[in-house]
């Protein structure tokens, strides 16, 4: 049987989820539990897994199911994929069993004649009730406990999993929505397969960088708004579980990214809302991010502006205690920020947005005129909007070499908003054209932000300052204050020669 699966999954705690399961919203109370034991293949090498493709046998009600899923989306956690299933002569591959289907030629194919091999096994206790949250919509709701064993590693399994059967897949965030709001759940972007393969040394963590060209010529102004949103949802959430457990600072920073992005998305298209209609949706992201800042400010001023001063004067007693202090505030941002991640607020932007996302509501309420913006091709939009921030760019550029902090705080965020929109629609352009005001965009934005960056410094030098001991602490805060004033005035130096360069290249969008 071949089904296209359209699924969110969330994580919860063992009470929690024992909560949950005689809460009314959930509906009438489940049968029996099921016990499900499944083994997942692939060769010694993790082939499959690396070509997209899961494949597995599960033990069901007394007999053996072989499951093969691929392909497919991820929007927020909400997972869209091709699933093959049939019945099994018994816990071994039959790969004769999906020789019909492309995902099962493909799977042939990658496979080779390599063996298959159990990778992990899972194992988990299933209750299972169907709910109707509005009309036209029915959604399985299946709470799994149980445990993934791979080799002697094991992970404990606690899910939440929605399973749309009928209506819009929208429901199912909105329906995930419901549950954020009464309980503590967290959006869970792997599969229960992704978890086995990390436990197995196939995927090895890391913070995740942003990836754009998502935009593609055919699209509407509103496929591709949603298009950069969804893309940025997913940059966040690739990073949110390492930045929540306090891990490496890049983490954060990705997080951070993500966010700023999907402002900056938002943004580029906010002339079509309707009456700023999105203004909401752009706050919450912003407030989200501003809760992520202070930690950045403090890793910048500790890897960029503090480290090559301990390194120019070894043995300072008073910037020892200089740098002791920051490390005390760092941690303290640091967790900080990890706490707006785990936070309930964080679960539910993410679950609205996908929700607001999968509606479309600004399409409802626009008409005529308005409604065609959004249906009409991306390209003249991304002129449009191109040109605009351009001629801003300009003009906060304007006599350079005067400009105060603040108005080059100003100039940055114009680079920022235009280099972030040119990321975005570059793909309706040809490359050749547009990667030299991209480059040049990037080095733009990358020095703005360095002398933003020593902008923000005095002020955590200050308190650094007041957090430190000892007698030379003021001589730790001379040197450092020199120090990032002549990093300031390398930068604008800096800026200078960019800011040339941005005015010789070439508008691509033209």
């Amino acid at each position: 049987m071949v089904t296209q699966e359209t699924e969110l999954k969330l994580t919860a705690a063992p009470r929690t989820l024992a909560r949950l399961a005689a809460d009314p919203l959930l509906g009438e109370p489940p049968g029996a539990a099921q016990r499900l034991v499944a083994v997942y293949f692939d060769t010694p090498r993790f082939t499959l897994w690396r070509r997209g493709i899961s494949l597995r046998l599960r033990r069901e009600r007394g007999r053996w199911v072989q499951g093969v899923k691929g392909g497919g989306t991820v929007e927020a956690g909400l997972h869209r994929r091709t699933e093959i299933e049939h019945p099994a002569p018994g816990p071994v591959p039959d790969l004769a069993l999906i020789r019909d289907h492309p995902l099962g030629k493909l799977l042939v194919g990658v496979a080779g004649a390599r063996p298959l091999v159990p990778v992990f096994r899972v194992e988990v206790v299933r209750t299972t009730r169907s709910v109707s949250p509005a009309p036209g919509a029915t959604i399985e709701v299946s709470l799994d406990r149980g445990v993934i064993h791979a080799g002697k590693a094991r992970a404990s399994i606690g899910e939440i999993e929605l399973e749309l059967k009928t209506g819009p897949a929208w429901r199912l965030h909105e329906f995930a929505l419901a549950l954020a709001r009464r309980y503590a759940v967290r959006v869970e972007e792997r599969s229960k397969a992704a978890r086995g393969y990390e436990l197995a040394g196939a995927v090895r963590a890391g913070p995740v960088r942003a990836r754009l060209g998502v935009i593609r010529r055919q699209m509407s102004s509103n496929e591709a708004f949603k298009a950069v949103c969804w893309r940025c949802l997913n940059h966040l959430q690739a990073n949110y579980r390492g930045a929540s457990r306090g891990a490496d600072p890049e983490y954060v920073h990705q997080a951070r990214v993500a966010l700023r992005r999907l402002r900056s998305g938002m943004g580029a298209f906010a002339k079509l809302f309707p009456g700023g209609s999105a203004g909401p949706q752009a706050k919450l992201v912003h407030e989200m991010a501003a809760a992520l800042g202070p930690a950045r400010e403090w890793d910048v001023f500790a890897e960029q502006t503090l480290a090559p001063v301990m390194q120019q004067f070894p043995g300072h007693r008073g910037l020892a205690a200089f740098e002791r202090a920051c490390a005390r505030l760092r941690l303290a941002a640091n967790r900080t920020a990890q706490r707006a991640l785990a936070s309930r607020r964080y679960q539910l932007l993410v679950l609205g947005l996908g929700a607001w996302l999968g509606e479309e509501p600004w399409l409802a309420a626009s008409w005529g005129k308005e409604r065609q913006a959004w249906e009409l091709p991306v390209r003249d939009h991304a002129v449009a909007v191109l040109d605009r921030y351009y001629r801003r760019l300009l003009k906060r550029g304007r006599g350079l070499n005067r400009l105060t902090l603040r108005r080059l705080h100003r100039l940055r965020i114009a680079a920022k908003k235009l280099r972030y929109a040119a990321g975005f629609f570059a793909p309706l352009f040809s490359r050749e054209r547009s990667k030299p005001m991209l480059d040049a965009l990037n080095d733009l934005q990358d020095v703005l932000g360095e002398i933003s960056d020593c902008a923000a410094a005095p002020a955590l030098i200050d308190d650094a300052t007041a957090a430190a001991r000892g007698p030379l602490r003021q001589q730790a805060r001379m040197i450092v204050s020199h120090w990032n004033a002549a990093m300031l005035e390398d930068r604008r130096r800096k800026l200078k020669h960019i800011w040339r360069t941005i005015h010789g290249r070439e508008r691509f969008w033209r």
